[in-house]
């Protein structure tokens, strides 16, 4: 028998009694179906418990529980289980990359059959088992279900995503990526191109606004991603939209999973959420943003190029705030939904924000401090709390841990400072079967006349070349209208030279960048308190003497006795740098017998 002490309600259970309830998590998760119970009941026989005790246990100590459901079609059938998933298998594994189906059931039984394998019912009778129980290859070929999701406000859930753009710049000029030079055969063209241009496009939910912007790189990265978040959260002149989101979806991109990005995202209380490898649909969203961005603006880059990416840039902004606000001219770009009543502007959707929603961004220099911010361990001490000093915190503060499952008396947790919240923090520990369990915590901030937490037990009371079709004429009349008086080989010639269409006279995306955008209510957020430790710093203090002295060699004289009062008087803590200038300047000036000295900034001495 362990050595514990422990009573029904479990106020306390020993180091050995809670291996011993890990170990039962471990056996439960892999017993057979039906065995569990009598797990249970033994453990409890071993420990001295109840089974419902047991059961509290298993999800104190271990964050176990369980999900185990009967099968619904239990009995209806006199084929195994067991027999009917190996004959699913070997369909499925039979299918080819195609999805052509090779291995029929017909064909699939009587190999199984000649391996010991007994079905006992005819094989249609497989094939509706097969189906009903969508084991068979028609089933398994259909994508998995898209499960509809929804934001409840703007800035609740963020989807961004990276993408090679077809543009790039060499030497001060625009190129386009084209089919015929780069296709499957000439990778290594691309591979001529050292910085290449990406597409960041950012999407939000609730009001579909699209935030494009481009950089270029060598390839993905975590320092392009971190200006692209600060350039779509932080607020920029002219454009309505900013905040940081509640949730962002994206997918295993490197950058992405880089632990900096991580640390920034967990600081500024973003859950942030990837999607499997193939499942682009889970951010249909800024997949779709993508799409828009490339279909009707990089389009218009064409016909009026852009020198280089800060220009490139500078068009895409004035677009999207058009694009968003329903502003570009012969074109409507309202959002439409079958819920909405009506077409909507999506800056009109974004508008409806409230205060508490709208986060704003830290200043650059806090978000890059929090890249850096490393997590720390504390243990838990036996009245279930630790102890942390959060980075906007005047002193260590006591955060409790009581009532989170999985967290025991002992154990190491992972501590991390988040930027929301009144010194909020991440607490994070390992469940018995690796898995992290993440918890967020508010520190203890009510204490009684004592000293003493008021969340304390009180003693004694509590414990996510024929000739030309219609279609070769039509082309032929619209080669003319590009390239006026031209022949077809000169087309080519022109188009191989990357000739502007129509003689640059197109205005396709300049006029973006004047229009007038409607003069929108700037939104209310909520200011996001500063640590100190990443506040910019001050300006240099000198002392009084040492200031005296280069003011003193600047104007040629030493100062009189009122001048040297007044300035010890006045600088007794000592002098910024920064103002000795002015000093300076001040003393050179003719003297005023009637006049007071006055203080660097203007200020008279009084």
């Amino acid at each position: 028998m362990l050595q514990h002490e422990v009573s029904e309600d479990m106020a306390t259970l020993s180091p050995e009694a809670c291996d011993y309830v890990r170990q039962l998590a471990r056996r439960l998760d892999t017993a057979e179906h039906g065995k569990g119970t009598a797990l249970v009941r033994e453990a409890g026989e071993f420990l001295g418990m109840s089974v419902q005790t047991v059961y509290r246990q298993l999800k104190t100590v271990a964050g176990w529980s369980s999900g185990r459901k009967a099968r619904s079609d239990k009995g209806s059938t006199c084929v195994s289980a067991e027999a009917l998933v190996t004959l699913g298998t070997a369909q499925r594994e039979a299918v080819r990359a195609n999805g052509k189906q090779t291995l029929f059931t017909t064909t699939a039984r009587g190999i199984l059959e000649q391996n010991g394998q007994a079905f006992g019912v005819s094989n249609g009778q497989l094939n509706k088992l097969l189906r009903d129980r969508k084991l068979n290859v028609a089933a398994q070929r259909v994508a998995n279900p898209v499960q509809a999701l929804r934001a409840p406000h703007p800035n609740h859930t963020g989807q961004i995503d990276p993408s090679l753009c077809l543009v790039y710049y060499l030497k001060g000029r625009q190129y386009i990526i084209r089919d015929d030079e780069f296709y499957k055969n000439k990778l290594d063209r691309i591979a001529q191109i050292k910085f290449k241009c990406f597409r960041y496009v950012s999407y939000d939910k609730a009001s579909a606004c699209v935030v494009p912007w481009y950089t270029e790189a060598l390839g993905e990265d975590q320092h392009s991603l971190f200006k692209f978040l600060m350039f779509a959260w932080g607020q920029q002149q002219g454009r309505p939209i900013h905040g940081v989101p509640f949730h962002l979806l994206w997918d295993k991109g490197s950058a992405n999973q880089s632990a900096a990005i991580k640390s920034l995202l967990d600081a500024l209380g973003v859950q942030h959420h990837t999607h499997e490898a193939g499942n682009a649909r889970a951010k249909g969203g800024v997949e779709n943003g993508n799409n828009i961005v490339e279909t009707q603006f990089e389009s218009r880059l064409r016909f009026q190029p852009v020198e280089n990416v800060e220009q490139l840039n500078a068009a895409a902004f004035a677009w999207a705030n058009a694009y968003n606000a329903n502003l570009i001219p012969g074109q409507d770009t309202r959002l439409r939904r079958p819920g909405l009543t009506a077409p909507v502007a999506r800056y009109d959707l974004w508008q409806l924000i409230t205060a508490d929603q709208l986060r704003v961004l830290p200043p650059v220099e806090v978000c890059q401090a929090f890249m850096r911010s490393k997590e720390e361990e504390r243990q838990v001490k036996p009245d279930l709390s630790i102890t942390f000093r959060h980075p906007a915190a005047e002193r260590t503060k006591t955060y409790s841990l009581r009532g989170l499952d999985g967290v025991n008396v002992g154990d190491s947790v992972v501590v991390r400072g988040l930027i929301y919240g009144e010194c909020a923090i991440q607490v994070q520990v390992l469940r018995y079967d690796g898995e992290p369990l993440v918890y967020r915590v508010e520190p203890n901030v009510e204490y009684d006349d004592f000293g003493q937490r008021t969340d304390a037990a009180l003693i004694g009371a509590e414990y996510k070349r024929t000739a030309m079709t219609t279609a070769e004429h039509a082309a032929a009349d619209m080669d003319e209208a590009a390239y006026p008086g031209m022949t077809a080989d000169e087309v080519k010639a022109a188009r191989a030279k990357r000739a502007t269409p129509f003689g640059g006279q197109i205005n396709a995306h300049g006029y973006l960048q004047d229009i007038q955008m409607p003069a929108y209510l700037p939104r209310q957020g909520t200011e996001i308190e500063t640590p100190a430790h990443a506040a910019p710093a001050g300006p240099e203090m000198l002392d009084p003497v040492t200031a005296m002295l280069r003011i003193v060699g600047a104007i040629g004289r030493h100062l009189s006795a009122d001048e040297n009062a007044f300035f010890m008087k006045r600088y007794a803590e000592g002098v910024p740098e920064d103002q000795v200038a002015a000093l300076i300047a001040q003393y050179q000036a003719p003297a005023m017998a009637d006049q007071p000295m006055r203080a660097a900034g203007g200020l008279r001495a009084v």
